[in-house]
C-alpha cells in the first residue's frame, strides 16, 4: 500500500476552484461595483453638428439671387453711381449778380537760390519770377452755377465770343452739353461744360496765386502779367 502524499493533494487544491467558490467570486465583485458606481446623470444634449459655414454662406447668397435681392442691390448701387456722375455735389460757392472786379499781380520772389541736380544755380534768391509771362493763360475761365440758366446762357454766349471754358461750381456738365452739344463753339459744334470735381481749379488758385474765388459767376482771364477776375453778369449778356 502506497501511503498518501500530501504534496500532490495540495497542488490539486491549487489546480482550481470549485464552482460554489466561483459563485462566490462573483458576488463579491458584483457587490463592489454596486457600492462603488454613481448616477452622474444628464450633463447635456445631443445635437447634430453644424452645417459647414461655407456652405451657409453659398445658401445664403443663392437665396437672395433666387429672390432678386442681388440684382436689386447692384441695380441701386449703378443708379446711385451714375447719379453722382451726371449731378456731382454742388460746391459751397454762392451766387452773386453785382458786378466787382478784382486785379491780381502774379509774380514771386525767391527766398533762396534754386539750383538744378549738377547744384549749378539756375534762379537766384530775390529774382522775381511772373509766370504768366513765361506760359501765358491760354483762355478765360469762366465759373457759373450750372443750376441757373441766366448764368448758363451769359457763359456761353460770352464763351463764343473769345476762348474761354465753363467751369461748373454747381449742376450736371453732362447734362449741359447733352442741351448744347448743337450750338457752335470755338472747337467745333458743342459747347464743353466742366466740373471742378474736389474744388482742384479753386484750390489750386487759392495756393499759387492768392486767389479766393467769392462768388459766382466770375470770369477768369490774363491782363498783362497779371490776372483779372471780373464777379457779376458783366460783359455779353
Amino acid at each position: 500500500m502506497i501511503p498518501h502524499s500530501p504534496r500532490r493533494d495540495t497542488g490539486r487544491a491549487r489546480a482550481g476552484l470549485t464552482a460554489g467558490q466561483w459563485l462566490g467570486v462573483v458576488a463579491l465583485l458584483t457587490t463592489a461595483v454596486a457600492c462603488f458606481s454613481e448616477d452622474l446623470g444628464v450633463k447635456a444634449g445631443t445635437y447634430l453638428p453644424d452645417p459647414d459655414g461655407r456652405e451657409q454662406l453659398k445658401n445664403q447668397v443663392r437665396a437672395k439671387q433666387d429672390s432678386g435681392e442681388v440684382d436689386r442691390f447692384w441695380q441701386h448701387y449703378r443708379d446711385q453711381v451714375l447719379n453722382a456722375i451726371k449731378h456731382p455735389a454742388p460746391l459751397p460757392v454762392r451766387t452773386v449778380y453785382a458786378p466787382t472786379t478784382e486785379f491780381h499781380a502774379v509774380a514771386f520772389t525767391l527766398p533762396n537760390n534754386f539750383v538744378d541736380q549738377n547744384g549749378k544755380v539756375v534762379a537766384h534768391k530775390g529774382q522775381v519770377i511772373e509766370p504768366l509771362a513765361i506760359s501765358p493763360l491760354t483762355s478765360a475761365l469762366l465759373f457759373i452755377d450750372g443750376r441757373d440758366p441766366q448764368q448758363v446762357q451769359w457763359a456761353v454766349r460770352r464763351g463764343q465770343l473769345t476762348t474761354a471754358k465753363i467751369v461748373l461750381t454747381a449742376g450736371s456738365p453732362i447734362e449741359l452739353r447733352e442741351r448744347y452739344r448743337n450750338t457752335p463753339w470755338s472747337t467745333g459744334a458743342g459747347v464743353p461744360f466742366y466740373f471742378d470735381q474736389r474744388e482742384i481749379i479753386i484750390d489750386t488758385l487759392a495756393r499759387m496765386y492768392g486767389i479766393q474765388l467769392a462768388s459766382v459767376p466770375a470770369a477768369l482771364s490774363q491782363e498783362g502779367k497779371g490776372l483779372r477776375i471780373a464777379y457779376g453778369l458783366g460783359g455779353p449778356q
